[in-house]
């Protein structure tokens, strides 16, 4: 609460900076800010919120805050020459912010947090020009645990996504190029032993492909091309002895 405390002495300290002229406009539409004043501060509803700022040559500028109807503020953002430009926070009825983020010209721009009904952190992300851009981290609501690790760059996954279960156990690790899958992907049981390994270029299925019994011991292999089986695929019983051997081409078994 002493942070959210401090983002609010800064928005009221930078909103003092507007002389006040004002005009209050109902407004049942959800869009953005209304452009219908020359300069000066303005008053709208949306539905049962109402949300106050200034205007500058018919384009809003400076601290814009909307409220709900208790009088509780729901939203802060800043705006520069009619674009978001610097903190944007969202307030749950409780108090807690809910998202807080960065813009600049009206793109989101570094470090942006969601949170839970608790306080707990849900999504903690990195942007660039609009883009995601850095580490990913999104989180399970019950407890500061990850559900999932990321890297983005210009908005695209790139290199190495891990995902967990809720009591921290790690089930897949994808590779990824260009937002494509490139490389070896696996996943895992939850007792930690390797599920599945496949082999992936350009988002298709390329390469070996191997399933593990939960006891460690290969339950099938095989190759694909082109996203289709092709080859000798081998499947094999939980004690480790061979027990089909399939040949495919194309997909196609071939008798």
């Amino acid at each position: 609460m002493k942070k959210l405390a401090l983002y609010f002495a800064l928005f009221f300290v930078l909103q003092g900076c507007y002389g006040q002229n004002p005009k209050t406009k109902s407004n049942t539409n959800e869009s953005s800010l209304p452009d219908t004043i020359e300069s000066g501060f303005y008053s709208v509803k949306n539905g049962s919120l109402t949300t106050e700022g200034y205007f500058e040559n018919y384009l809003p500028v400076g601290n814009w805050i909307t409220y709900l109807p208790s009088g509780q503020i729901k939203k802060m953002e800043q705006y520069k020459e009619g674009r978001k430009d610097g903190i944007y926070l969202s307030i749950g009825r409780r108090g807690y912010i809910e998202e807080q983020a960065v813009y600049k010209d009206g793109e989101l721009n570094g470090r942006r947090i969601k949170f839970g009904t608790s306080g707990r952190v849900l999504l903690d992300e990195y942007y660039k020009n609009g883009l995601l851009n850095g580490h990913r981290t999104v989180y399970y609501d019950r407890g500061n645990v990850n559900q999932e690790e990321s890297d983005f760059v210009n908005g695209e996954k790139q290199g190495e996504t891990r995902w967990y279960t809720q009591d921290s156990k790690l089930v897949a690790v994808y590779q990824y190029s260009g937002g494509l899958f490139e490389g070896v992907n696996r996943t895992y049981y939850t007792n930690g032993v390797l599920r599945v390994e496949q082999e992936f270029h350009n988002n298709d299925a390329v390469g070996f492909y191997k399933e593990y019994y939960q006891n460690g011991n290969l339950k099938e292999e095989g190759y694909y091309k082109k996203g289709l089986k092709n080859g000798e695929w081998k499947e094999y019983s939980e004690d480790g002895q061979l027990v089909k051997t399939i040949k495919y081409k194309k997909g196609e078994e071939v008798k």
